[in-house]
């Protein structure tokens, strides 16, 4: 061993001093670092537990988030139809008091147009009897003859027509 430059003293030498550095390490080091790294796995797998409950919560977040979701969704259609109901029904309200109106305004314009022609039909008798009157009163007046009273019923009926 010579040859190749190792020197068994030392070589003898470095295996003792590394024995008892072992044995050193072994008895004070090696429990401390131990537990560290112990320590260092329950932290770790404490660290994957809560992580697994995080995931779990978020799922259990994202499926509520979900119900909730739809939940808005079917009161949002729920609230849109009785919207569009009300309307309907406010709707027909406006149209039957609408038809109501109308009704009351032909109603009205009817009973104008009987007293309008009740008036008229006043008017036109009290204007024959004027005339009546008006002719009586000429007749009475003049002494006919028969060709004249002939004429005037012509000319009266001619004037009636």
């Amino acid at each position: 061993m010579e040859g190749l430059g190792i020197d068994p003293k030392i070589l003898i030498g470095d295996i003792v001093t590394f024995v008892v550095l072992v044995a050193i390490l072994k008895k004070y080091a090696y429990k401390s670092f131990l537990a560290v790294l112990e320590t260092r796995r329950k932290k770790i797998e404490e660290g994957v537990a809560k992580s697994e409950q995080a995931e779990q919560s978020l799922a259990n977040i994202r499926s509520l988030s979900e119900k909730i979701k739809t939940a808005g969704e079917k009161k949002a259609k729920e609230l849109i139809l009785a919207a569009e109901f009300r309307a309907q029904e406010k709707a027909k309200a406006i149209l039957a008091a609408a038809d109501e109106e109308r009704r009351k305004v032909v109603a009205d314009a009817e009973i104008a147009m009987e007293k309008e022609r009740v008036q008229a039909k006043e008017r036109q008798q009290k204007e024959a009897l004027d005339l009546a009157f008006a002719v009586s009163g000429k007749f009475l007046a003049e002494k006919i003859t028969k060709d004249q009273d002939k004429k005037i019923i012509e000319r009266l009926a001619v004037g009636l027509k």
